[in-house]
């Protein structure tokens, strides 16, 4: 059974997870976070060492739910199913951040805060960004990596340039949805991938 401490905790980073996809992570202070949760700000601190500890957590606490909701749930034995599975899970993404920040815009907390901290180099949340970059290139790398081996992708194409488009269309999606309400944009952009993945398929 979980301790009430560690309950209030997880409640805590769910809706500091709820606020960063709303108004981004640079924006979070204690005090906000406490008027959310209905916390008073000591009640808050005592979980973290400071308010950057907290927004490690809050990212943290983001990239476990983000494994749950599209990486886990999109396994599949069959590699061009388990790619075609992840860009669809990674676009529901976007709504399932909708559900918990409702009556926001919301978007996604990690592809925000890589912005957000561009400019503050030696930050510890620029720092776990940087590690979140490199494993979903590497992710995405091996997703393709995976195509090629079971004969879907052809072997002359570079699965690390299959990541980096595939990524850079992503954030490209999210810039535009954070930017334009325009709901064909969804569409849009499965085109676009469905394009890419075409792209690196054998020809017969």
């Amino acid at each position: 059974m979980m301790k009430k401490s560690e309950s209030t905790k997880l409640n805590i980073l769910h809706n500091g997870m709820a606020y960063a996809a709303a108004y981004g992570l640079y924006s979070i202070s204690i005090g906000k976070i406490a008027a959310v949760t209905n916390m008073s700000r000591t009640g808050v601190i005592s979980h973290f060492a400071n308010k950057e500890d907290m927004q490690v957590a809050i990212l943290a606490y983001t990239e476990e739910e983000f494994k749950k909701q599209v990486v886990e749930a999109s396994i599949d034995e069959d590699a061009l199913k388990h790619l075609n599975n992840f860009q669809q899970r990674w676009l529901e993404w976007l709504s399932f951040l909708d559900t918990v920040s409702p009556g926001q815009q919301a978007s996604c907390p990690l592809i925000k805060a890589s912005v957000e901290f561009k400019a503050s180099p030696h930050c510890l949340v620029r720092q776990f960004m940087q590690d979140q970059h490199m494993k979903m290139i590497n992710y995405l790398t091996k997703l393709a990596v995976n195509c090629q081996q079971q004969g879907y992708f052809n072997n002359a194409l570079e699965p690390t340039i299959f990541a980096y488009e595939f990524y850079g269309l992503y954030t490209g999606h999210v810039v535009q949805t954070s930017l334009i309400d325009n709901p064909t944009l969804a569409v849009t952009y499965k085109k676009v991938v469905n394009g890419l993945i075409e792209r690196y398929m054998k020809k017969l």
